[in-house]
């Protein structure tokens, strides 16, 4: 739900009957998330709802689509996002500060390819912590391409290409974390790799706020990361593969195979699987499992992971199978599945259950 006109996508939820808008909230009242992570929805750039996400709720997911049953979020959060967010200094260095190319992230307006977070559940928005504003060149041992950004650009270039968000989630008694973000595609840059580097350096400042490293320093003032033990679940399009693609897997598989991430579902038998994917081919021969595929470029880009302390109870890739009715979600009139149905990426889900309150 992204443009690069502003307002577009505002314009277009605030009535319902869009129906690629109208398959997407089909597909959420079909799995029923309790909690969910919305990517590339366009809202304003410094953070709240213009009414967009209001009237997606309104309009689409609060009333029944394609036969499904409707679904209510009471709690909603459109964090700041870097995207569109114009840098004070001239990234590519043509002499002009210019959209997209010398965003703090690439968005053709601030506000451009932001993410949303709804849920069921209360989200405790007064002890949020983001590392929106977090340099670059901050990061200890950090993938900056050398020599590729003048020295004014190094100093203004942050590492997040949206928004690294950890937000509370009230169940009861009980608290979690969401850790939010969505890394920039290793793709459309050059042989410096700048894309490519930083997708890497996002994936690890996901992994250094699991580690709460020293260096951190969030928006709010305050240094580390994650609490010790603070039970967690990782949303996020991280545009990263473990088997195929053009990143740099490094960061990606020390997130996969860290040991506060639940093994079974970032690689074991819990892993979110679908029946569809198989039936999809890609552009280009892939050595991953069709299964395990979130994307239309033949990939597992998308990703839920929760800590090691919570059950997992099941999981899945919302990928119809060819028999599956609800395939009419994603394949046009022609059979064929393409991005202009619903989406280019296809929901991941993970159901589990809240750790054990401990004495």
């Amino acid at each position: 739900m992204s443009d690069p006109v502003p307002g577009r996508i505002r314009q277009k939820l605030s009535e319902p009957g869009h129906a690629r808008i109208a398959r997407l909230a089909a597909m959420i009242q079909h799995v029923q998330p309790d909690v969910l992570l919305l990517c590339e929805f366009d809202h304003p750039g410094e953070g709240g709802d213009d009414g967009g996400l209001t009237d997606f709720c309104r309009y689409y997911l609060a009333e029944p689509q394609h036969g499904q049953v409707a679904i209510d979020y009471p709690y909603r959060y459109c964090p700041p996002t870097n995207t569109g967010l114009l840098c004070e200094a001239d990234l590519d260095g043509d002499g002009e500060r210019t959209l997209p190319q010398d965003g703090q992230g690439y968005g053709f307006h601030h506000g451009h390819f932001s993410f949303v977070v709804l849920s069921r559940y209360p989200l405790i928005e007064e002890d949020i912590r983001s590392w929106q504003t977090l340099l670059w060149q901050q990061m200890p041992d950090n993938h900056m391409p050398e020599g590729y950004y003048s020295p004014e650009a190094m100093a203004q270039l942050r590492v997040s290409s949206k928004n690294h968000l950890l937000l509370p989630v009230q169940v009861g008694h009980q608290r979690f974390q969401l850790l939010c973000a969505h890394p920039t595609p290793p793709v459309f840059d050059g042989p410096e790799r700048r894309n490519a580097r930083r997708n890497h350096d996002e994936l690890r400042l996901l992994t250094d706020i699991i580690n709460d490293e020293a260096y951190l320093m969030d928006d709010q003032g305050n240094s580390g990361g994650l609490a010790k033990n603070a039970p967690f679940v990782l949303l996020g399009d991280l545009n990263a593969d473990l088997h195929d693609g053009e990143g740099m897997v490094l960061a990606l598989r020390h997130l996969l195979y860290h040991p506060r991430v639940h093994r079974a579902v970032s690689e074991g038998k819990l892993t979110p699987k679908s029946l569809g994917g198989r039936f999809f081919r890609p552009w280009k021969l892939r050595r991953g499992r069709s299964s395990e595929w979130t994307h239309l470029s033949g990939l597992r880009l998308d990703y839920v992971l929760p800590s090691a302390d919570f059950d997992v109870l099941n999981s899945g890739v919302f990928w119809p199978d060819k028999k599956d009715p609800l395939r009419r979600l994603v394949t046009g009139e022609d059979g064929k599945e393409r991005a202009d149905i619903s989406s280019d990426h296809r929901l991941v889900w993970v159901d589990i259950r809240l750790p054990a309150v401990k004495d």
